[in-house]
């Protein structure tokens, strides 16, 4: 009956061992994605940012043309 405890109880400390080292690799894994969903939403950002002043600059020449005829 001992012996028997023994074996399940170094069953169980072995699948803890392969549990917490494979929580380890998926949360390096979750680390670099979002380092690229990051990377990838401030870049995005910075595009919409100069796309709304090339159209307000756009904007403002039309309107300067317009006058002026």
């Amino acid at each position: 009956m001992n012996e028997e405890i023994l074996v399940a109880l170094g069953r169980l400390e072995g699948k803890v061992d392969a549990l917490i080292t494979r929580q380890s690799l998926i949360d390096e894994e979750l680390g670099r994605q979002e380092k690229r969903i990051r990377t990838l939403e401030q870049s995005k950002s910075w595009v919409l940012g100069a796309a709304a002043m090339v159209g307000g600059a756009v904007s403002l020449i039309i309107k300067f043309v317009k006058l002026e005829d």
